[in-house]
C-alpha cells in the first residue's frame, strides 16, 4: 500500500516553535504554529520552498517547507511536537527567535495524499509502515520521526501529494 523510499537530507537552520499536545491539541495548535514559524522567518530570507533538490518535488508547484518533529504519538497522549521552517539566511548575529540546527541524515519516507491523512488513523498507519520498512532492511531509526509538508495542505485537492512522513535512519 505504502511505496517507501531513501533520501538524503542537508543540514537545515531552522525557526521553532515547540509544545507538549496531545492529538485533539495538536489539530488547533499545528496551523497557528506553521503561521507563526513562518512570520518569524521572514526576517532570515523566508521560508524555504519545495523546490529544495532534496525533497525531490520536480515538476510541483512551490511552497513553503515545514517540518513537524514527533516526540512521541500525541495519540497516546501529551508529547513535545516541533514546527519547523527551514529558512534561506543563516544569521550572523544571534536573535531572540528560537532556532536550531537539523543535521544532515539519511531518512526513509512514504508520500501522502490529502485523502491518505483523513481520517487522523490513515497518517498512523503510513508511520508504521515506514518503522516497519527501516527494521526489515535491517537499519535503525536515529531520530524522532516527522512529517515534511511541502504544499498547502489546506487548500491541496484530495489527491493531490501534501506531506511526507519520515524516519532518519543509520
Amino acid at each position: 500500500m505504502f511505496q517507501i523510499q531513501v533520501r538524503e537530507v542537508p543540514e537545515q537552520l531552522v525557526v521553532t516553535e515547540q509544545r507538549s499536545v496531545d492529538q485533539a491539541q495538536l489539530v488547533h495548535w499545528l496551523p497557528g504554529a506553521m503561521a507563526r514559524v513562518g512570520k518569524a522567518a521572514e526576517g532570515f530570507g523566508g521560508v524555504m520552498d519545495s523546490s529544495q533538490p532534496w525533497l525531490l518535488r520536480d515538476g510541483h508547484p512551490t511552497a513553503p517547507v515545514f517540518i513537524v518533529i514527533y516526540e512521541g504519538n500525541p495519540n497516546e497522549g501529551p508529547v513535545a511536537v516541533d514546527v519547523c521552517a527551514p529558512i534561506r539566511v543563516d544569521p550572523k548575529e544571534s536573535s531572540d527567535v528560537a532556532m536550531r540546527r537539523l543535521p544532515a541524515h539519511r531518512e526513509a519516507y512514504v508520500r501522502l495524499t490529502k485523502d491518505q491523512t483523513v481520517p487522523a488513523s490513515k497518517i498512523g498507519a503510513a508511520y508504521g509502515a515506514v518503522e516497519e520498512w527501516v527494521r526489515a532492511q535491517g537499519l535503525e531509526v536515529a531520530a524522532a520521526p516527522r512529517e515534511v509538508y511541502y504544499a498547502d495542505y489546506f487548500s491541496a485537492a484530495p489527491t493531490e501529494e501534501v506531506f511526507d512522513v519520515a524516519f532518519p535512519i543509520r
